[in-house]
């Protein structure tokens, strides 16, 4: 028998993976802006000659030549764009895997090893003598005392 639904089914197809996507393109982008202004401004304090920029996470994913002029191209490069790069394919790799982890579950609909122990012969013994004490002294149809 199938799982009961938790959640009400949406009322348009493809309206929830839409959704989904598109907060997931805005997490992505605040993420990369925020970790370009940081490696940005991390970048232009050990090689550049300027102090942290304001906090203008817009500009640091679009402009970073406008936040850090003194920084050649090679450097707002890698300092701008693929070390945050890096860093926000990580975590959202890392986030979808959880994400994905926490909504699979077990739903194969197949019993666990441990859903089996107390059925075992052991275990309905046990639970045997303990409903019916009077069975303890008894021997079972297989040969084997209760």
């Amino acid at each position: 028998m199938p799982s009961p639904r938790t959640s009400a089914p949406s009322t348009t197809t493809g309206s929830d993976a839409l959704l989904y996507l598109l907060f997931g393109v805005l997490g992505g982008a605040l993420t990369f802006g925020s970790l370009a202004w940081l490696t940005g401004s991390l970048t232009n304090s050990l090689v550049g000659s300027g102090p942290w920029a304001p906090f203008r996470a817009t500009d640091a994913l679009l402009h970073p030549e406008a936040l850090w002029p003194a920084l050649s191209t090679t450097e707002l490069l890698v300092g701008a764009r693929v070390v945050p790069g890096l860093l926000t394919l990580a975590l959202l790799t890392t986030g979808l895997v959880l994400w994905m982890r926490r909504r699979s579950g077990a739903k194969t609909g197949l019993a666990r090893k441990a859903d089996l122990t107390p059925l075992l012969d052991k275990e309905i013994t046990a639970k045997a003598k303990s409903l019916r004490p009077s069975l303890g002294d008894r021997e079972c149809k297989r040969g084997r005392s209760l």
